[in-house]
């Protein structure tokens, strides 16, 4: 698999100079005579430039499609720019044949990486932000900076990596390197910081994993002095107290859901990243309380186990995708399998450790560790969250029905199955690639118990309904709805995975019998 991963690598051959699609083309002819009668107009000391940053330039030179365009105004503000180009467009509405539309601001919003006001609109139905070059300042304790007008050289070196500090000069039709090694550092696929990379680091240790995502997505290496500061235990702090959890979250996601996130993974623990990305609520109360009700033992031992886990599922992993085909059917067809998938496996240490997820409730419900790794700490959805966690804690479970299940009763199997909600595949392949890892069984155990399920008609186990609903066994028995219903119907449901052609009649006679354990 990994050689499979490696393929989807982009080829590095390039040159400064690329072929603009015809909406570009339009886009950037439109741009240039908007700035041209404005600095005829105005004869500014600075003539108004424009120039089209971010990943759009990057992904051009390397042949690939891509819909952001950003533009960097040098001048005045991305809003100040729409607006004016909004008022030409009115005048010149027949040269161009579109109409402007409505220019919308987006605000600054730090948390999502918006130190600035943006404009956004639309010019010849693709989407455009207007922003302008920009420097900035940060302080210690926080990752939002204080940001300033800048000048091209001062916007290119505050980005994360060379490559992705390239412009497009849209009145010059070229490509502008102002770091000064970005076109070389793309061609040779080598991320690196523009700056030193552990100030840059401290500054917005999201970085981090920004690059880590660039080099899984691309196939790139890391430059090793940049390497070289992610494992800097300050950049390890800095990310837990500095980054929030969401934008952890937003960055794991894409990696795991990218082409080849084993490199991205590979690339996190060697660096001892692990502890801090997978680190389990963002709430200091919650984590103060499970602090003093417990000594947190556990939880620290898990964490301990983690890197060395990794490590170890990373070395397997790639011999099961190439030696299961389903396993290498879903991982391609599916970004979320492979993503739901992936943490099933990793995070396998948290098992049988709890925590109370919300200690103001008068409950306290306790969850699973690795439930909360993904809900608090990597903020992805219920469903997620629920089904991971599950399948994290039934592992020995399930390990043992694989053994047994000849001398199970179908019910037992069914039972188990039906908790995985329709996911039980995935439950199945995790679970077997924890036991390959863990030198537990062969594959051929876990081969001959899928089998079974699915001669069995098992697979859909989660769809089975009970044949008598709740109103109908409350009439026909005679008394009121109460507790005693959901332990009936869980009974009902049992007989009905072991007398799979039984009658509506013979269920309800089951039903009467075993009716006298509950009321």
């Amino acid at each position: 698999m990994l050689n499979r991963a490696a393929s989807t690598s982009v080829s590095r051959k390039m040159t400064s100079k690329f072929t603009l699609s015809a909406v570009e083309q339009n886009v950037c002819s439109l741009l240039k005579d908007y700035s041209r009668e404005y600095n005829q107009i105005n004869k500014l000391a600075e003539p108004l430039t424009l120039r089209i940053t971010g990943g759009w330039v990057r992904d051009k030179l390397l042949g690939l499609n891509s819909h952001d365009l950003d533009i960097a105004v040098n001048t005045m503000s991305g809003e100040q720019f729409a607006h004016g180009l909004s008022d030409f467009l009115v005048k010149n509405h027949q040269t161009y044949g579109i109409t402007p539309h409505s220019i919308h601001k987006i605000d600054k919003n730090p948390e999502k990486s918006k130190h600035l006001e943006t404009a956004t609109t639309k010019l010849f139905d693709i989407e455009v932000d207007f922003v302008n070059l920009r420097s900035e300042e940060y302080s210690n304790d926080s990752r939002i900076p204080i940001v300033e007008f800048g000048t091209p050289e001062q916007d290119a070196l505050r980005r994360d990596a060379t490559l992705n500090a390239l412009f497009y000069n849209i009145q010059r039709d070229e490509i502008e390197d102002f770091t000064k090694t970005g076109l070389q550092d793309l061609e040779r696929g080598v991320l690196r910081t523009p700056l030193p990379p552990l100030q840059t680091f401290l500054d917005d240790p999201l970085r981090v994993l920004r690059l880590i995502r660039f080099a899984s997505r691309f196939g790139f290496s890391i430059d090793p002095e940049t390497y070289q500061a992610m494992q800097d235990p300050d950049i390890n702090k800095a990310l837990g107290f500095k980054i929030s959890r969401e934008r952890v979250g937003i960055e794991v996601q894409k990696i795991l859901q990218g082409p080849d996130p084993l490199r991205g993974l590979k690339l996190i623990q060697k660096a001892g990243l692990d502890n801090v990305i997978f680190y389990w609520h963002s709430d200091p109360v919650v984590i103060e309380y499970n602090a003093q009700m417990t000594e947190m033992s556990e939880h620290n031992q898990a964490y301990a186990n983690l890197n060395k886990h990794i490590a170890q599922v990373l070395e397997k992993l790639p011999f099961l995708i190439e030696s299961l085909p389903k396993l290498a059917q879903r991982w391609e067809e599916s970004t979320i399998f492979k993503q739901n998938f992936i943490l099933s496996v990793l995070l396998a240490p948290f098992r049988g450790t709890r925590i109370v997820w919300n200690p103001q409730k008068a409950l306290k419900r306790e969850i699973s560790l690795s439930e909360s790794i993904v809900k608090d700490g990597l903020k992805l959805g219920k469903n997620d969250s629920d089904l991971i966690g599950r399948c994290v804690e039934t592992h020995l479970a399930y390990h043992n029905m694989v053994l047994d299940y000849r001398s199970m009763a179908r019910s037992e199997i069914g039972m188990l199955l039906r908790d995985y909600k329709g996911q039980w595949e995935l439950a199945h392949l995790a679970n077997l690639t924890l036991a390959f890892c863990n030198e537990e069984t062969h594959l051929d155990r876990y081969q001959q118990f899928s089998k079974f399920v699915f001669e069995h008609k098992l697979e859909d186990s989660h769809l089975l309904r009970p044949l008598i609903d709740g109103k109908t066994l409350s009439k026909q028995l005679g008394i009121k709805p109460g507790p005693w219903m959901s332990h009936v119907v869980a009974d009902m449901i049992k007989w009905q995975y072991d007398n799979p052609s039984g009658s509506e009649d013979e269920c309800m006679n089951y039903v009467r019998q075993t009716l006298p354990k509950y009321v």
